[in-house]
């Protein structure tokens, strides 16, 4: 996944100078929904929301796909999860955008899953598919659950319907010694005299 979203930025990146310098052989149109997908799909909420600004009325008329990517972009604004489930699995995406709406969708399913579990020490089934945005595919929020019991460690109580997700370790700092603390705090205060 990481190396997508690497191939996105440098993909992003050559957009932005081909919009700077002139669209060559790319219609304008075309480019501004490349770039703002790849922009949502990277949770880069304030570049596309810049985006869109810039881009004149009489494009966002004449290329209608530009709108329906901006529709997704709001729902991602305005943290209606659901709402950018359900915009994704139903629009038909064109070959241009595809790539970069279904990595979102990943994407933004991978930081829900994260989410719950920093958050949730249970969940019921219904609440986890609502989160993951299968609550219209209860079978793939089962499916997925699996894969999560397999490879992470989560449970599932069958006769509660509870989840039990797996809680991420947290990451080890190196805590600082007492005399360290205060040799660091004396070193910042003799800078703020001085």
């Amino acid at each position: 996944m990481s190396s997508k979203i690497v191939l996105f930025e440098s993909t992003a990146q050559e957009l932005e100078k081909q919009e700077l310098e002139g669209a060559n052989g790319l219609a304008l149109g075309d480019l501004h929904c490349q770039l703002l997908s790849i922009y949502l799909c990277n949770f880069d909420l304030c570049h596309a929301k810049f985006l869109w600004k810039r881009i004149s009325n009489e494009e966002k008329t004449s290329f209608p796909l530009l709108g329906q990517i901006w529709e997704v972009g709001k729902k991602l604004w305005m943290k209606e999860h659901n709402a950018v489930f359900n915009l994704l699995r139903n629009t038909k995406w064109p070959p241009s955008v595809e790539p970069y709406m279904t990595s979102l969708e990943e994407n933004l399913r991978q930081k829900s899953l994260q989410l719950i579990g920093k958050a949730y020490l249970s969940i019921t089934s219904t609440t986890f598919a609502d989160l993951v945005g299968y609550v219209d595919h209860p079978e793939n929020a089962e499916k997925l659950l699996a894969k999560l019991q397999a490879e992470q460690g989560w449970t599932c109580d069958p006769a509660s319907q509870l989840i039990i997700p797996k809680r991420p370790t947290p990451a080890n700092i190196p805590l600082m010694r007492n005399e360290e603390q205060l040799q660091s705090l004396t070193q910042f205060v003799s800078f703020l005299e001085n």
